[in-house]
């Protein structure tokens, strides 16, 4: 069955244009704790190899963050990074070079 062997707890999203650094740095500012590229390459500045094996175009794959979500997550928490989330990837795509392409 699809999604068998995925985490329920992981999900990875992908922001044309913008990097996923600095996503991750602007929702840090705001408390809200984010990774970039796959979870067996945290370390890594090349995209994510999942994305990219997936077909996933390196560059979008440049812009993706992922969210781990454990029990101790609340709705609060949730609500929040769902209102903040939009302002930072709006204000990032503003400042973005490629915001016209």
């Amino acid at each position: 069955p699809k999604g068998k062997n995925r985490s329920p707890t992981n999900v990875n999203y992908s922001f044309k244009n913008i990097e996923g650094e600095s996503i991750l740095m602007h929702l840090d500012a705001r408390g809200i704790s984010v990774a970039t590229g796959s979870a067996c390459a945290t370390r890594k500045l090349e995209p994510s190899h999942v994305l990219t094996a997936i077909g996933v175009d390196p560059v979008v794959a440049h812009g993706a963050i992922r969210f781990t979500l454990s029990r101790m997550n609340t709705e609060e928490e949730i609500d929040y990074t769902l209102e903040v989330l939009p302002e930072v990837v709006e204000k990032l795509r503003e400042m973005s070079p490629m915001k016209n392409r």
